[in-house]
């Protein structure tokens, strides 16, 4: 699968928060706020949309609901086979998010840019 490039800096906070392979909910935070960072640089540079704006908070939005979810599942106690079944499907829609992304970004004519 090919991603696209992504700025220095971005790739190694990553590679800090994934090298254990066990993310911490400070680590989460950090993203969060670097992520939010990023796109208040992007709102900056080309206006205060209204469909700019809705974007970052839908995505806070839709993380808050996906731990609330979670959250609430996992006092059910689910099954192995259920918790399974849980995890697969936030993946597909994790990966739906990603591709969605993917062709997205695809409308932007000037290719790849490293920072």
């Amino acid at each position: 699968m090919k991603y696209r490039p992504i700025s220095r800096s971005l790739k190694k906070l990553l590679k800090d928060i994934y090298e254990d392979n066990d993310v911490s909910l400070i680590e989460f935070k950090k993203l969060q706020t670097e992520s939010d960072r990023r796109w208040e640089g992007v709102i900056e540079k080309f206006g205060n949309d209204s469909t700019l704006i809705a974007f970052q908070s839908a995505m806070d939005v839709a993380l808050h609901l996906l731990y609330l979810s979670v959250d609430h599942i996992k006092h059910q106690a689910p099954s192995d086979f259920n918790e399974a079944v849980v995890k697969d499907a936030v993946i597909a829609q994790i990966e739906t998010a990603r591709a969605g992304a993917e062709l997205a970004l695809k409308q932007l004519p000037a290719g790849p840019n490293f920072l």
